[in-house]
């Protein structure tokens, strides 16, 4: 914050009597840079910071970045600024705070700029009879808000505190100043940068940990695969015994305990023997899969500890901007259209409605990746992006399948049948409503809808 003997040596410093305001650009809510013409100095350029720890006006040599949009002060300042010259400067005694006289062919207005701490900072404009046309900041608690009189009290004398100009060198003081600023700038960005980093990792962390904690319990609840192939393996042995109708048959285990295994009475006994087996591989399957999420989940922790790690012993701070924007950029991601889940490295996408379908097939969906659809409901498009030279394993299929279900009028029914083909293969029904594919090649999938692995997958 600079005081006000350092802010005389400043205006002292600047052309600005005579000078045209050419363009106002904005860089914050607190900060933007006039574009000044002099005839003796030609360009050059003005930065204002108000209301932070760092107030200041002083001459700059460099553009800042420019804002996005635009505040409402700016606005005004773009439109009843731009083209006046500066007629008159004047700082209040003892103050750090000074007006300037703007005129063009038809009147003249009066910026007041105060480089104070607190909510006294601001730029008041008024006409020549000071009446409030404009504020940087509105206060009405202060007065200061359109169409009241702004009073400027002016102080007698320094006051107790004697003040001086800080140690400076260089050309100007204006020169140093902005050095200094630009100093400041950089060293409050680094700290900004690695307090989003610090937060990007924590949440990326906290969110692996959510996902490695869930894949432990199915991995701990798909553990008993073995049991299916012990039931098999113990019906195998005594299938002789079986009789087609049987709801159950109950024999001795290999341990001498006896152990009652459920049939369907509608199979013949070969057909309940092949249906235990099948269930033991899909459950092993299923297992299997569970240990290896499991297993690149705690890879993905690993990594993301030792990126995070390098990071900030690096201190690199464009590589540490660039980490920052992959987060940006992934929300940017996220506004694109439907719901996108990753089940063992397989990226599934899913169309919610008939927008949605349109934009996947559009935009997303490539020939070799798979399509699905529930057979006799309305509901999502299913998408399975295709990998180089691998084959969509079951379980990545039957995932696919329940979210399929969830988002369909199926829903309610528990289960579904559905058919699926390659993108490649669907062809759009001419005429048709928005969204709407005929496949061909399909293939047929009975599943029923697991709606607690949809819920792992959803969040």
């Amino acid at each position: 914050m600079i005081n006000w003997k350092e802010l005389e040596l400043l205006l002292s410093e600047l052309p600005l009597e005579n000078s045209y305001i050419q363009k106002v650009t904005e860089h914050s809510v607190h900060s933007f840079t006039l574009s000044m013409y002099s005839r003796e100095e030609k360009a050059w350029l003005l930065y204002f910071e108000i209301a932070t720890p760092d107030s200041i006006v002083c001459r700059t040599g460099h553009m800042r970045k420019k804002a996005e949009g635009a505040q409402r002060f700016t606005q005004y300042m773009r439109a009843h600024f731009v083209g006046r010259k500066v007629t008159a400067v004047r700082q209040l005694p003892f103050d750090r705070a000074f007006t300037m006289t703007l005129a063009n062919s038809e009147d003249s207005i009066v910026a007041t700029v105060r480089l104070f701490s607190g909510i006294g900072a601001n730029i008041i404009v008024t006409d020549s009879e000071g009446t409030i046309l404009e504020l940087m900041y509105r206060r009405p608690q202060r007065g200061e808000e359109r169409g009241r009189k702004l009073i400027l009290e002016e102080r007698a004398s320094e006051g107790d505190r004697q003040f001086s100009v800080r140690p400076w060198e260089g050309d100007s003081f204006n020169a140093f100043m902005d050095m200094e600023g630009s100093r400041h700038a950089a060293e409050a960005d680094s700290m900004e940068q690695l307090r989003r980093l610090g937060e990007k990792r924590d949440r990326e962390l906290a969110m692996l940990a959510e996902r490695l904690r869930r894949q432990e319990e199915r991995v701990k609840a798909t553990s008993g695969y073995g049991s299916s192939k012990a039931a098999a393996d113990l019906l195998a042995s005594s299938i002789h015994l079986a009789h087609k109708g049987d709801s159950a048959i109950t024999l001795p285990g290999w341990d001498g305990s006896m152990v009652t295994i459920p049939l369907d009475p509608a199979l013949s006994p070969q057909e309940n023997l092949e249906r235990l087996y099948q269930r033991y591989r899909k459950d092993r399957r299923t297992h299997q899969m569970a240990e290896e999420e499991a297993a690149a989940t705690r890879q993905a922790i690993a990594d993301a500890e030792s990126k995070y790690r390098e990071l900030f012993e690096e201190g690199n701070l464009a590589r540490i901007a660039k980490e920052n924007g992959r987060e940006a950029a992934r929300k940017d991601e996220d506004t694109r259209a439907g719901v996108r889940v990753s089940v063992s490295s397989w990226d599934i996408i899913i169309g919610r409605n008939a927008r949605e379908n349109d934009e996947i097939l559009r935009h997303d969906a490539k020939g070799m990746d798979i399509w699905m659809h529930t057979r006799d409901y309305s509901g999502a498009y299913v998408i399975i992006k295709a990998k180089r030279d691998k084959t969509v394993p079951l379980p990545v299929l039957l995932d696919a399948a329940s979210l399929a279900i969830h988002y369909s009028k199926a829903k309610k029914n528990g289960r579904a049948d559905l058919y699926y083909t390659y993108v490649k293969y669907l062809r759009r029904a001419k005429d048709g409503p928005r969204g709407l594919v005929i496949p061909t090649q399909e293939k047929n999938l009975s599943a029923v809808l697991d709606e607690k692995r949809v819920k792992e997958l959803l969040t």
